[in-house]
């Protein structure tokens, strides 16, 4: 399964015409354009236009939109799922590559422009570099801001219950996480 970002006010209303997706992708359009709207509903992909007006506010909302998409799954989803963008924008490029790797997500770019893409449909490949291997390392890398070990922060890692247990308990002995000064409930890494 493909979750594909698209940045319309970039690559414009001819590119994202001729864009070939399955019924099975998701497709998130980005754009402030009543004739690309039209084009969406049509295909259906969701259009996405309620932020701000101005330079990069398209891309400031795609790089939000696809952080959001990334907490929200499992390892096992976001090993099993490409994560595309199509624009030209390289700034962009390389704001939604360093997401992808921040989280484990594996990130394909589609640039559109001729004079950019060195082959037709050029597709970057940018590996994870940074993905969390070890049940202990991913709690590690999640606690960074105040978490509650609650059954809702185990099932946003993706992680057993006993898995979950053993390594939150490991990681306290090896005081490697604490409690927060903010609240009791909460832990953070040290």
């Amino acid at each position: 399964m493909d979750i594909i970002f698209v940045d319309a006010e970039n690559i414009g209303l001819k590119e994202l015409e001729k864009l070939e997706t399955s019924i099975i992708d998701k497709v998130f359009v980005f754009s402030k354009s009543n004739c690309i709207k039209l084009v969406c509903e049509k295909k259906l992909y969701l259009f996405l236009s309620d932020y701000p007006c101005g330079s990069n506010q398209a891309d400031f909302y795609i790089i939000a939109y696809l952080s959001r998409v990334l907490s929200s799954l499992n390892h096992t989803e976001l090993t099993s799922i490409n994560f595309k963008l199509i624009t030209n924008d390289e700034s962009l490029i390389s704001a939604f590559g360093f997401q992808c790797s921040q989280l484990g997500g594996i990130s394909k770019i589609i640039k559109t422009n001729e004079k950019i893409k060195t082959d037709v449909n050029t597709v970057v490949q940018l590996t994870p570099v940074l993905a969390p291997k070890s049940v202990e390392e991913k709690i590690i890398f999640h606690l960074k801001s105040p978490e509650t070990l609650n059954p809702e922060f185990r099932k946003k890692l993706g992680i057993s219950q006993q898995d979950f247990s053993r390594a939150t308990g490991e990681l306290i002995r090896q005081n490697k996480i604490k409690r927060s000064k903010g609240s009791k409930k909460k832990w953070v890494t040290r």
